[in-house]
């Protein structure tokens, strides 16, 4: 008997009510809630519906290691055979298992030949049509196949200040980059606006919203977790938990034209994005320096604006796209041949999670602090190169240059005494620009200490033109002059 496993996604409406919002095979299982399987899942109905039934093997398809765990544990409880067939990620067709009446097949990964997956699971408007007419179906909007607006929106959600609407995907393979975005409307004629947006790729649905199901001002996310026996509809319950997003809520802000939720905050509202510390990254407070030589807060910095860097001498063509770069130089010859040039910043948009801070303190007891992961120029052995924060030692020389001098770059080395490792909640901003380096600086109290500033890495990257190419960051890609764009 084959059989699918499909993840639901629900969501609360303003009445409390939870309304589901598309389902998806080639179901996974993230890291964060690993701690948590005990209450995750409960095999009870399978088992009931394993015995029930007769089954005396149980074959699954798929690569889900937590699946795969508890599926084998179960089949030793039961005292029946039971076998994995692992399926490549990515991989649209799965291996063929045969059928038998005393066989259970369990499927987790996508299989394109499969109904549910092809038409509910693939097409999100399939399974939004299936539902329309039932007490928790979704209003949407779409463009059928002849290329006309199908609006099944009569009302108009009120989330307060929050968005009401949504435009997703459709399919799987889309630009996220930019997508999902969020829209707040009050009238018919704004709806309209934000109408003109669908396209045969993208369509409008209502956005559930209720502040009650927050948790710590993130929104939550319920997932539920079933596998469906295809002939007879019949879901047996095998898991269920919540998700929230990674940010917490503020004032969001809309474009008074399109009504669109301001780009760098609709992470705000939306769950397993992976969108938390970016590099580099900015506090609302900290300064970076612009081109002429002037500063602006994370808060202030926009798209666009033209910022101050260096180019750092490069005579044995060493490969600097690397984050771990080694320019093969001792400081003398950094200070001789770096020269100041500027940077333009490509993208900016909200970040915060609780990650690691490494706190440094310098042999003159001054104090420096960032996330683990980020980069800094520094001197190790009388070589300058880049060094992630958390792998700095003690006698490391962290370089940061002298902001008072316009003209040429002079460097205030400080040697790191020793650093410590704590864990805080970051709220800020990623910061993306055109070339390699960024610098910055950190405020000092309430002085805003401007004399130095710290010279970051940009995104790795590497020479391929691939919207979402892992090595770029999952919002970035490379191009050709191997510098890190926004899709």
């Amino acid at each position: 008997m084959r059989t699918v496993l499909i993840g639901s996604d629900f969501m609360y409406d303003t009445d409390g009510n939870l309304k589901p919002i598309e389902i998806n095979t080639a179901v996974g299982f993230s890291e964060e809630h690993a701690n948590d399987i005990s209450n995750i899942f409960d095999t009870s109905h399978l088992i009931e519906f394993i015995t029930q039934n007769g089954f005396t093997k149980i074959d699954y398809i798929g690569s889900v290691s937590v699946f795969i765990d508890i599926l084998t544990s179960m089949s030793i409880d039961l005292g029946i055979e039971y076998e994995t067939h692992s399926v490549e990620h990515n991989s649209i067709t799965v291996p063929f298992v045969e059928d038998s009446e005393t066989n259970l097949i369990i499927r987790s990964a996508y299989d394109t030949t499969a109904l549910v997956d092809d038409t509910y699971c693939r097409d999100k408007i399939g399974f939004l049509n299936l539902i329309k007419s039932e007490s928790f179906g979704a209003q949407f909007a779409y463009l059928n196949e002849a290329d006309v607006l199908v609006n099944n929106i009569t009302t108009i959600p009120d989330n307060g200040a929050q968005p009401n609407f949504i435009l997703k995907a459709r399919y799987p393979s889309y630009d996220k980059n930019v997508y999902p975005k969020l829209y707040k409307v009050t009238t018919q004629s704004e709806l309209d606006v934000v109408l003109q947006n669908v396209t045969d790729d993208y369509f409008i649905m209502e956005y559930y919203y209720n502040s009650d199901y927050n948790v710590d001002n993130k929104i939550t996310k319920k997932r539920s977790l079933n596998i469906l026996y295809p002939p007879t509809l019949q879901s047996i319950p095998f898991g269920k938990y919540t998700d929230t997003t990674i940010q917490p809520l503020e004032t969001p802000r809309y474009d008074e034209n399109t009504f669109e939720l301001a780009e760098e905050l609709r992470y705000l509202y939306i769950t397993g994005t992976g969108s938390g510390i970016t590099k580099p990254k900015l506090l609302d407070t900290d300064l970076v320096q612009m081109g002429d030589g002037t500063f602006k807060t994370g808060l202030d910095l926009q798209v666009g604006d033209i910022i101050r860097t260096i180019d750092i001498p490069n005579a044995t063509d060493i490969d600097s796209r690397s984050e771990t770069v080694n320019y093969l130089i001792d400081l003398d010859t950094f200070i001789s041949g770096s020269t100041y040039s500027t940077n333009t910043v490509t993208r900016k948009n909200r970040v915060g999670t609780t990650t690691n801070i490494v706190e440094i303190i310098f042999t003159d007891n001054s104090t420096w602090e960032d996330t683990e992961l980020s980069s800094y120029l520094v001197e190790r052995e009388n070589e300058v190169r880049f060094i992630s924060l958390n792998e700095l030692v003690s006698g490391d020389i962290v370089i940061l240059i002298d902001t008072t001098n316009p003209t040429s770059v002079g460097v205030q080395p400080k040697t790191v005494q020793s650093t410590s490792i704590v864990s805080k909640v970051f709220v800020g901003w990623g910061i993306t620009v055109e070339r390699r380096h960024i610098f910055l600086t950190v405020t000092d109290g309430s002085t805003q200490n401007l004399s130095f500033a710290a010279i970051e890495h940009n995104y790795n990257c590497y020479a391929k033109s691939v919207c979402g190419d892992p090595t770029c960051g999952s919002y970035m890609f490379c191009n050709s002059t191997y510098y890190c764009q926004a899709c």
